[in-house]
């Protein structure tokens, strides 16, 4: 019995990690969550949002980096994936995307004069 309550459990465990292969969402994945997104949207911006947290969590893995140069490289991997998300949302969809991020941008200026 013991035995198959172990093999349950390991299931179990592997089925909800595999649930969630990339990791922790990023910021951007979770402001699209947002938008409400039809099936095929999300077909399509899920790749995109993908990369993307893929590669500015490489960037902040790498030490050699400046925060400078991780800022700027970030912003180009931004504007990469806004160039491919934009045509996927409708216009109601990207104002709101853009009032996310202005919201959001707002929220960390806020953070740094507390400090």
């Amino acid at each position: 019995m013991r035995i198959l309550t172990s093999v349950s459990v390991a299931l179990t465990l592997s089925l909800a990690f595999s649930a969630f292969p990339q990791g922790p969402r990023s910021q951007l994945q979770n402001m699209v969550d947002k938008l409400d997104l039809t099936a095929d949207q999300k077909a399509k911006a899920d790749p995109i949002l993908d990369a993307d947290a893929k590669q500015v969590r490489a960037l902040r893995d790498d030490s050699a980096l400046s925060a400078e140069d991780r800022s700027k490289k970030t912003a180009g991997i931004r504007q990469q994936s806004d160039l491919k998300l934009k045509p996927i949302l409708t216009d109601e969809q990207w104002k709101k995307l853009e009032q996310l991020r202005a919201e959001r941008k707002a929220q960390g200026k806020q953070g740094k004069k507390k400090q």
